[in-house]
């Protein structure tokens, strides 16, 4: 009938069972970002390992190095022969147990990061479910995407190779520290004065690398969602000649993304320079050093080698660590990101409190209903198992009628009461049991045209399938596309069938199951006047309540009563035996305008 008007979009007031689930403040928030203790004891008990594992070969290589030099002859000279080969198995050894260390460290941080992204991405979903449209007037599709895309992945980034791998990359660094000193604590003084100038460095460019992050996101946004609306939007725009305009916009956001990307690039560029710049000043560090400890006669060439050998064993560790910030900067930004769209309108987490809506009869009262902009103090009752036709011409809110019952819209004043149950105060997942719709705004889903006809009714029968489908003429419709028949695979908003099959489906969406209450907006647009009868009378035989927007006369005389709505306001309420007989005497009274001639 018509669409309803914009207006802003409900707070929505979460009730008080709710509020122990929403609330928490900064604890709740912790919560949701907070890696399993398992998974933080095993990294710490793998890095504590990894350091144990480089501090012993380090001291065993430094034990090898000594022996090179006999001290013995004979027997002596012998044994620390063979204590050098069994050394030298003990390093291969330790060297195979660091390297499946290692292994195991990754695998286990990526999964602890994966679980955390899959419980966030769940909740964020959730949330996503219990936002009305109004909710989503004014937020765009990129911008969604990117919170259940993107964000995530940069804030798994950050839990797993910023935080854990961080934790243990700063064990195994401690350790390769402490056989630094052990070897020489001048040398170690140098290796740790340079990887503190490194850090003091990385974090200078903390605030440029937050900007550039901030940019990049929002230009991010912007293209996803271009292209999204471009996708659904192709043929308006082959139509209107736009394709170029809508290249040259498309370019121009492009642009901008790429600078900038380009502009993190940098950062990032910057940020992973100074992590491996750091590694080879503290290798030369350490050399100075040893050349001067040596020229003085404090250490041996083979100790300056074993203190370079420990600077390079720490390049992994420096080089992580370097990197913590950049994982950091993008995590604090995507972390913000998810709880502004968590903190979001919603109707708030459904509350176990709240009884199902269970309909019998299917009376449907609406006292005193009022919806900002599209109805003003709607009361009115619908009988059980009556056809109630709703018309009224643009901005009526007829549409706004059939919203409210199914809650995709919430009144901003006044009750809906189904059965002597205020919809209100009923769980919000119960209704679709109860109702069947029919909308403009209610597309096909992806996959067979029989998932699409169960999707409410998921334990419908074979039998009751081919009923609706043969009952609306689906079967010779569908024949016309492929032999799949129910079997027919539907893409993304059923763009691969025709119009008038899709407004097909939906009612037979809306029927399966035989729900009590029906609601239907325009449900026979696009169908010919045959598929248009057999769509009529499936809907006639419907048992239950039908309220029905429709400026159609045809099916305004198939109804028992009539309400007729302007501007919002419930002008007359018309029984259906009145409007057929007005509809004879116009017919009659224009038949006897032009007499039949012989």
């Amino acid at each position: 009938m018509d669409a309803p008007p914009p207006h802003a979009p409900p707070t929505g007031t979460p009730r008080r069972a709710d509020l122990k689930v929403q609330g928490g403040g900064a604890t709740a928030d912790r919560d949701r970002f907070r890696v399993s203790r398992v998974a933080i004891w095993g990294v710490v008990a793998l890095g504590l390992a990894q350091g144990a594992c480089l501090l012993s070969f380090i001291l065993l290589l430094s034990k090898v190095v000594e022996l090179l030099e006999p001290t013995g002859v004979g027997f002596a000279a012998e044994r620390e022969y063979r204590q050098s080969l069994a050394a030298c198995a003990v390093l291969a050894g330790l060297g195979v147990a660091l390297g499946v260390l290692r292994a195991v460290e990754f695998s286990v941080t990526e999964r602890a990061g994966y679980a955390v992204v899959r419980r966030l991405r769940m909740e964020m979903y959730a949330h996503l479910q219990r936002m009305l449209p109004a909710h989503l007037l004014h937020r765009a599709r990129g911008g969604l995407l990117l919170r259940l895309t993107g964000d995530l992945s940069m804030l798994r980034m950050w839990l797993s190779r910023g935080q854990l791998q961080g934790c243990s990359a700063a064990i195994t660094l401690a350790a390769g520290l402490v056989a630094a000193f052990i070897l020489s604590w001048p040398m170690a003084c140098s290796l740790l004065a340079v990887l503190s100038l490194g850090a003091v460095a990385s974090l200078s460019s903390g605030q440029a690398m937050r900007s550039a992050t901030r940019t990049m996101r929002r230009r991010r946004s912007l293209v996803i969602g271009n292209i999204t609306e471009q996708i659904n939007a192709l043929a308006v725009t082959q139509v209107a000649g736009r394709t170029g305009g809508e290249f040259a916009r498309l370019s121009r956001q492009n642009d901008s993304l790429n600078r900038a990307l380009v502009r993190v690039a940098n950062l990032r560029g910057r940020l992973r320079g100074l992590a491996t710049g750091t590694s080879m000043v503290a290798t030369a560090a350490v050399v100075a050093t040893g050349v001067v400890e040596a020229r003085r006669g404090e250490v041996l060439p083979a100790t300056v080698l074993l203190e370079v050998l420990v600077a390079r064993f720490l390049t992994r560790s420096v080089r992580t660590l370097g990197l913590m910030h950049d994982y950091w900067h993008r995590g604090t930004v995507s972390r913000q990101k998810i709880l502004d769209f968590l903190a979001s309108s919603s109707r708030g987490i459904e509350s176990s409190l709240l009884a199902p809506l269970r309909v019998r009869r299917g009376e449907i009262r609406f006292n005193d209903v009022t919806v900002e902009g599209a109805l003003d103090g709607l009361t009115v009752l619908a009988e059980p198992g009556t056809v109630v036709a709703i018309t009224g011409g643009a901005g009526s809110g007829a549409t706004a009628v059939l919203d409210v019952v199914a809650r995709l819209v919430d009144p901003d004043g006044g009750a809906v009461i189904i059965d002597d149950q205020d919809l209100a105060e009923t769980s919000p997942s119960s209704i679709g049991r109860a109702v069947g719709m029919v909308g403009p705004d209610l597309p096909l889903m992806r996959g067979t045209v029989t998932r699409n006809l169960t999707y409410s009714a998921r334990s419908s029968t074979p039998a009751e399938v081919q009923r609706v489908a043969f009952g609306l003429g689906l079967h010779q419709t569908l024949g016309r596309v492929g032999a799949a028949g129910v079997d027919e695979w539907l893409v993304e908003g059923g763009q691969n069938v025709s119009p008038a099959d899709r407004q097909l489906i939906a009612v037979g969406r809306a029927l399966m199951g035989n729900p009590p209450i029906l609601l239907l907006n325009r449900p026979f647009e696009g169908l010919d006047p045959a598929s248009r009868i057999l769509a009529r009378a499936m809907v006639l035989r419907h048992r239950g309540t039908v309220l029905w927007c429709t400026e159609d006369p045809e099916d305004l005389a198939e109804a028992d009563v009539i309400w007729v709505l302007e501007g919002g306001v419930l002008t007359e309420v018309k029984a259906g035996s009145a409007y057929r007989a007005e509809q004879w005497t116009t017919r009659n009274h224009e038949e006897s305008r032009w007499p039949a001639t012989t």
